[in-house]
């Protein structure tokens, strides 16, 4: 495949500016679509291309099935690339450039914004594509689309089937995956398809300061959000002991989560990043001199090993952890002002409880004495329209109040979007073993196992891609045990929040990420490198895709 090509396409993908939430996702499907149908091969076959709609959505954001047959055979190889990019605001005054790669590295040349050292290095080579939606992921988009092409021209060189799938909304909440394995699993049972492994083509960056390595990612990273709802007692500003504000149990829990590497998760040599926040707040609306008393934040929890049952474990342990200093520092500070005002300790706190969201909707439900379904949907029902986190939100906060016991309480659960972790640690698929042996076509292994590219660098093997990716909806490798347990505490799932668990479940499919590489994505320096991206990586997917289906 020509180098050249590539990049073209990459720059004409990347001219069509695709904000995820936005008109931008259907102009970029509509786009890659006349492009496909302006070739031969989808001249005479043209149900090969299969518009996908997103179920329910607003904007009408449609994805692609599109299929490209060789010679007689079930088998099949799935390649998968997203076609969202995230906003454009960070580029401040150069917005109108954000999308117009050779306008903007003028523009960064003429120093219209400073650069970082290493950007501003980069920037004055010829080694890089600058723009959003460059490296994330249009990239993998452009190169997923010309080795199509080769192979519709070249129909008698393999057997079997190539299926791309290209999503929309995957910066967002994957409507388009979600949407798309619906029509894959389809697709598959129509066609009696055999699909061997999906490929996805998605970014990847140094994985720390000084790395030079390139990468395969065997697996994809997971995601969970747990739910923590704080209550605590009021009282007035002017005798704050006689209360517990839920900001001071809410930062005790933050400083004893956010970032610590103890609640990261692990697989042999690697482990995930730690949870961070995503949200985080008091409840109080308005101002007055009553103390806050209600406090939530939820919390993104990376998964490589662990199970929505030992992150509920852990994340109890942490509440009551952030229980417990917040108890001390209150006895604490009130012994040290009693003795300051030399007066006796007049309050002593009552003890925390922690809960699930769980336990917390069965004693409701026993309260009222109503079925637990039946009471979530009267209580969720009238704001079905409103964020599904919000959702969950509400209703914690409308049950605990029904809990006749006034004490300090923390509550927690898990909301919405959930992302299973998958790895070939999970499968005995033969898919893994071809892949390898298409890398091994192209470049060579060196004792260490790891493959060394012509420029003196290397291609290293990883168990998990770290970012977050429509990878994760190909497989469900958890038991019923633990989907229950997640179910039963994140009540919005089945309601405002679906994912198809079972069929994710049925596909099983093996993954792997091998993508284009570059630097700082979903920032206004991103950028691609063009020699890995468009010379090396596009034989690596032909080789891996020839061998996996003509070798079988």
């Amino acid at each position: 495949m020509k180098k050249r090509e590539i990049e073209e396409l990459l720059l004409q993908l990347v001219n069509v500016q695709s904000v995820v939430n936005s008109s931008g996702e259907v102009a970029i499907i509509d786009f890659i679509e006349n492009y496909l149908r302006s070739w031969e091969y989808f001249q005479k076959n043209p149900d090969n291309i299969i518009r996908v709609p997103s179920v329910g959505d607003a904007l009408n954001r449609p994805s692609l099935l599109v299929s490209v047959c060789g010679q007689e055979s079930p088998d099949t190889v799935v390649l998968l690339g997203h076609t969202d990019t995230v906003e454009i605001d960070d580029y401040g005054p150069l917005q109108d450039l954000a999308t117009r790669p050779e306008e903007l590295l003028a523009a960064l040349r003429k120093g219209q914004r400073d650069l970082y050292p290493e950007a501003r290095k980069d920037a004055e080579s010829e080694e890089y594509f600058w723009g959003r939606g460059t490296l994330d992921m249009k990239a993998g988009v452009a190169n997923e689309l010309i080795l199509l092409k080769k192979l519709s021209e070249a129909q008698t060189s393999f057997r079997g089937r190539v299926v791309a799938l290209f999503v929309c909304d995957e910066e967002g909440n994957s409507a388009g995956m979600i949407a798309a394995i619906e029509a894959l699993q389809a697709w598959r049972n129509a066609t009696d398809a055999n699909i061997i492994g999906v490929i996805n083509t998605d970014y990847h960056t140094a994985q720390y300061p000084g790395d030079e390595d390139y990468y395969l990612f065997k697996g994809t990273v997971g995601k969970i959000m747990p739910v923590f709802y704080i209550r605590t007692l009021e009282t007035h500003a002017g005798d704050p002991f006689a209360g517990l504000d839920a900001n001071l149990v809410l930062a005790n829990l933050l400083d004893e989560i956010n970032l610590n590497p103890k609640y990261s998760d692990s697989a042999p040599d690697e482990f995930s990043v730690p949870p961070i926040s995503l949200k985080a707040e008091d409840l109080k609306e308005v101002y007055s001199v009553k103390t806050n008393h209600e406090a939530w934040t939820l919390i993104s929890v990376p998964l490589f090993e662990e199970t929505p049952a030992t992150v509920m474990s852990k994340m109890l342990t942490a509440a009551e952890i952030a229980a417990t200093k917040s108890s001390d520092k209150f006895t604490n500070y009130q012994r040290a002002y009693c003795q300051q005002a030399k007066i006796p300790n007049p309050h002593v706190l009552p003890k925390f409880e922690i809960i699930t969201l769980a336990t917390l909707l069965e004693r409701a439900s026993e309260l009222l004495g109503e079925d637990k379904d039946k009471m979530i949907d009267r209580y969720l029902r009238p704001i079905n329209h409103v964020d599904s986190r919000k959702q969950t939100l509400h209703l914690i906060r409308q049950l605990e109040a029904l809990l006749p016991d006034r004490r300090p309480r923390i509550v927690v659960g898990y909301a919405p979007p959930f992302y299973p972790a998958i790895s070939y640690l999970d499968s005995d698929s033969h898919f893994y073993t071809l892949v390898d042996k298409g890398i091994k076509s192209v470049l060579t292994a060196d004792i260490a196992k790891d493959y060394l590219l012509d420029t003196g660098k290397k291609l290293k093997t990883k168990t998990y891609y770290p970012y977050i990716s429509d990878l994760s909806y190909l497989a469900l490798p958890y038991d019923e045990r633990d989907l229950q347990l997640m179910a039963d505490n994140m009540p919005t799932l089945g309601r405002s929040y679906h994912i198809p668990l079972s069929l994710m479940k049925e596909l099983n499919l093996p993954v792997i990420n091998l993508g284009a590489y570059g630097f700082d994505a979903h920032k206004w320096t991103e950028r691609v490198e063009r020699d890995y991206s468009f010379r090396i990586l596009p034989r690596l997917l032909e080789s891996i895709v020839m061998e996996i289906l003509n070798n079988r």
